[in-house]
């Protein structure tokens, strides 16, 4: 009963083109010789984030949940599918047995004993007797409508369907973990610059306090440089208590106490080595999207339970039977006289039940239509994440630029307004000023490198595992 499932059509587009600014500066091409790749991480060229995550994959909670998610379906599974084979169970017993004197068997009215012929009336009122009882029992339904094999192709469907869940926390455990790797290693970039400069202020203190001393600054000059000193100073407690936050982080990924994984410092630039995003990507691989994926095979399991509902409406049929040996005396038993059978079909007609089949098959519709809207949005979703990241990623790439170049004007800014200072030309406000700017724009360029990966990262994760090197 019940249409076969097939898979609802997918946006159809040859090519996928994004737009920044008003033009196109993307253009996402089909093909479909070309798969993600499954490794991605190893693109960013560090050891230590393979090793991290070849620990997490082994050893992560919710990755090793989920497998066993899926362990439990493919049980259920198993199970739903064994109504399609008889089932036969084996029966022993030993009862005794003692009569009602107030039933008709107890009155003794229900034996008969035939004309010539001498019985032993074992219902007699008041009587015990020992039965002893064994016996195999048949039951078989024939699955004649397809409720039955409508309900193992739904939960086949479901366990396909928490398989591919159990992709989609191992590629978000990925992505977190590479997301929280790259934020350690930010804070380290942060660290060492903040750390730079306090040694550069510092230095740059000790001159102003001997002009100071030799009457060539004023004490305003030392008490602005130390405010400045002071500052940064102060920044670097916050920074490596952001780091031990994003270390404990990273440790509970992996499947560690907090401090249970070891990461030295290590500036961001020195280890990561920038993933190239290929001229064009295929959109099929957005198909392997674990949710994706996931969202298509409860649209699978929810057509089939519409099947499995409609059968409901038609007669069930049964083969039943059962045959062994029975005797009230253990001498006996098990000899060809005391041998028992029956068997037979059977039928049952849902004739009146209240609108119990008619709400099942209507629950089952509605929910079809349900993840049907679902599995559509799922697509729209997915598309709408790849174009922001992919955005993300390339207007990064040029914000990056421009920032390198205001880090090396301010750089060149602090050095003019310093000789400047050092020849009676400038106020040494015009220096303080200079160093505010240096390190604010150096602190933005860290964090815009910082963004830049991390949108990879979630890009890689966006495409259902990113792509091939080379395109």
């Amino acid at each position: 009963m019940g249409e076969n499932y097939r898979r609802p059509a997918t946006p159809s587009v040859t090519t996928w083109e994004v737009m920044v600014d008003g033009e196109t500066n993307t253009t996402i091409r089909l093909d479909p010789s070309t798969e993600p790749t499954v490794d991605w991480w190893r693109l960013f060229g560090s050891d230590e984030l393979d090793r991290l995550i070849d620990e997490a994959l082994q050893r992560n909670h919710d990755v090793r949940r989920a497998a066993y998610r899926v362990m439990e379906a493919r049980a259920v599974m198993v199970s739903s599918r064994a109504g399609l084979f008889p089932q036969l169970t084996a029966v022993g017993s030993r009862a005794d047995i003692q009569i009602s004197k107030n039933t008709l068997a107890g009155l003794g009215l229900a034996t008969t004993t035939r004309p010539g012929t001498t019985s032993q009336n074992f219902a007699s009122p008041g009587k015990h007797y020992t039965l002893y009882n064994t016996a195999m029992d048949l039951s078989w339904e024939l699955d004649l409508w397809g409720r039955i094999r409508r309900g193992f192709e739904a939960a086949t469907a479901d366990a396909e369907a928490l398989d591919h869940d159990r992709r989609g926390v191992i590629l978000t455990m990925l992505g977190d973990l590479g997301t929280a790797y790259f934020e350690l290693r930010h804070i380290d970039e942060l660290i060492d610059l903040t750390e730079r400069t306090l040694r550069t202020r510092r230095d740059s203190l000790a001159i102003i306090t001997n002009r100071y001393q030799a009457g060539l600054a004023t004490e305003l000059d030392v008490k602005r440089m130390e405010e400045l000193v002071e500052s940064v100073a102060a920044q670097i407690p916050e920074c490596r208590r952001l780091r031990a936050a994003a270390a404990h982080h990273i440790a509970a990924l992996v499947g560690s106490e907090p401090g249970g994984v070891t990461l030295p410092l290590k500036p961001l630039g020195a280890i990561v080595t920038q993933p190239t995003i290929p001229v064009g990507l295929p959109s099929q691989i957005l198909e392997r999207r674990p949710d994706i994926l996931e969202a298509e095979r409860n649209l699978a399991s929810a057509n089939a339970h519409i099947g499995e509902a409609r059968a409901y409406f038609f007669p069930a049929f049964f083969i039943t039977g059962a045959g062994g040996f029975q005797s009230v005396q253990l001498s006996n038993w098990l000899t060809n006289p005391s041998h028992t059978y029956n068997i037979g079909p059977s039928v049952t007609l849902p004739i009146f039940m209240g609108g119990t089949n008619v709400a099942r098959l209507e629950n089952a519709e509605a929910r079809y239509q349900e993840l049907l809207e679902q599995y559509r949005q799922t697509i729209l979703n997915a598309f709408r994440e790849v174009a922001d990241l992919l955005v993300a990623v390339r207007t990064r790439a040029e914000q990056q630029e421009h920032q390198q170049k205001q880090v090396a004007a301010a750089r060149e800014a602090r050095r003019l307004a310093e000789h400047r200072y050092l020849g009676g030309v400038a106020d040494y406000l015009d220096v303080l000023e200079a160093e505010r700017e240096i390190l604010s724009a150096e602190t933005t360029l860290v964090q815009t490198q910082y963004m830049r990966l991390s949108d990879l990262v979630m890009l890689f994760k966006a495409l259902g595992g990113g792509w091939k090197p080379g395109g």
